[in-house]
């Protein structure tokens, strides 16, 4: 008897794009005075390498130990991490897969240009115990110790949120708000996250009249929907287990712990387009450490209808490559969300011109903090909807004196410069307008 497809796709991935075609200029506007003014805080900079070979460790996690404060190295493996002063003789810890935890103590280092090093961890495999790992066994007990891993209380976190749209190699939107966020209990299903914007800011581009518009739906949604244990869609739904080939490909470092390797495909019987990817088990908990992963790259034609909302008529659009990343930390005794990463490239082309425009929308968020006292509900009217247009909201929330005081994933330069000179062109379109 055929299994029937529990399948989910335009569900879990909520980074549905609205294409329109613009029509007028996105402008900023001011904020109200921020209310963290007074606060004292060490900075701290520095970019991350791989001791061996001297290239930047990308999406490594960076904390201060004992505490919920981190952030993650950015694409460059660069960092920006801001500790209350009365932390200031904390010690810095800096983790990612296949490296040794390296920790430093905050005092010794120098607000901006240091270089840290991580060590890569080496485990010798014995190939007996690797092939006599059962994957599927493997799995389904990770999922049955969500409820011992995970927490069963709600929890309010804090986190950096940060979205930028590319058509071809130029920026045409970059925006980033600290978000607040209820996170429902991984035992209670009917309890759903919330998230609201509690300051934010933009910048936004436009050639000329017909530009073509791309608007990513819904995208501070990732937090929760792409919180693959507490929403395991066709990935971690062990229902979905028979439409996958997994194996234990090996035993890593990860957050100074042993950590099982289980890269993931569709089979070839699947004709719906499903996923491929590397999950990582902690090897002493069976937690899910890290997940990530990507729409089987021969089934995106297929795949495409489902991230595409609304469109223009006369309008091509393919998809070219959808890429995920989901990351826990361990902090106590449970496991916590720590940082999500959506990365999908489309090509777009008018039915009656040669040429085509590449479009890359790029979103991820950092959990900055994470408090477990006290937990409240963001007000329903100021919670952010599947429905809405994260650069569309922003405005509302902006507040230039705000941003000292708040841990950022450390933009790339390429960002910093589209910014600036995205913001000139917005003022002296302004000026224009306004003589």
């Amino acid at each position: 008897m055929k299994k029937k497809y529990s399948y989910s796709i335009s569900h879990l991935l909520v980074s549905t794009v609205f294409l329109t075609l613009l029509v007028t200029f996105s402008l900023t506007a001011s904020g109200q005075v921020n209310a963290n003014k007074n606060l004292k805080f060490k900075t701290v900079k520095g970019l991350v390498l791989n001791k061996e070979t001297s290239k930047p460790v990308i999406f490594a996690s960076v904390f201060v130990k004992g505490t919920n404060i981190g952030t993650v190295t950015n694409s460059e493996g660069k960092f920006l991490i801001k500790v209350p002063s009365n932390l200031a003789n904390s010690i810095l810890g800096i983790s990612s897969i296949g490296f040794k935890t390296f920790y430093v103590p905050l005092s010794s280092l120098m607000n901006k240009k240091n270089k840290l090093e991580l060590i890569p961890a080496i485990i010798p495999l014995n190939e007996v115990v690797i092939r006599h790992l059962d994957p599927i066994e493997l799995l389904n007990t990770a999922v049955s110790k969500i409820p011992v891993n995970y927490d069963r209380k709600a929890v309010n976190m804090t986190a950096f949120y940060r979205e930028f749209i590319k058509k071809n190699r130029n920026y045409v939107s970059v925006g980033e708000a600290i978000l607040k966020i209820y996170k429902a209990s991984y035992t209670k299903g009917l309890d759903n996250d919330r998230i609201s914007i509690f300051k934010g800011r933009k910048s936004t581009a436009v050639k000329n009249m017909d530009t073509l518009l791309v608007k990513l739906q819904g995208g501070p949604l990732a937090l929760s929907s792409l919180d693959l244990v507490k929403n395991p869609g066709d990935i971690l739904s062990p229902d979905m287990f028979p439409y996958y080939n997994y194996q234990v490909s090996g035993i890593v470092f990860l957050n100074g712990r042993e950590t099982y390797e289980i890269h993931f495909e569709q089979k070839d019987t699947v004709s719906l387009p499903l996923y491929q990817g590397t999950i990582y088990l902690d090897a002493k908990s069976l937690a899910f450490a890290t997940v990530q992963f990507e729409v089987t790259p021969d089934k995106l034609a297929e795949a495409t209808k489902y991230f595409i909302r609304k469109k223009p008529a006369g309008l091509k659009a393919e998809l070219l490559g959808a890429h995920y990343l989901v990351k826990y930390r361990k902090i106590g005794k449970l496991w916590f969300l720590n940082y999500v990463r959506m990365e999908d490239e489309f090509r777009f082309k008018w039915a009656k011109k040669w040429f085509a425009n590449n479009y890359t929308i790029v979103s991820e968020a950092a959990i900055t903090d994470i408090n477990q006292e006290n937990v409240f509900k963001p007000k329903f009217n100021e919670r952010i909807k599947y429905g809405d247009v994260f650069s569309e909201k922003v405005s509302a929330f902006e507040d230039p004196k705000f941003w000292g005081s708040s841990n950022i994933i450390e933009p790339e330069t390429s960002i910093q410069s589209a910014i600036k000179k995205i913001t000139r062109k917005l003022k002296r379109w302004q000026r224009h307008h306004h003589n």
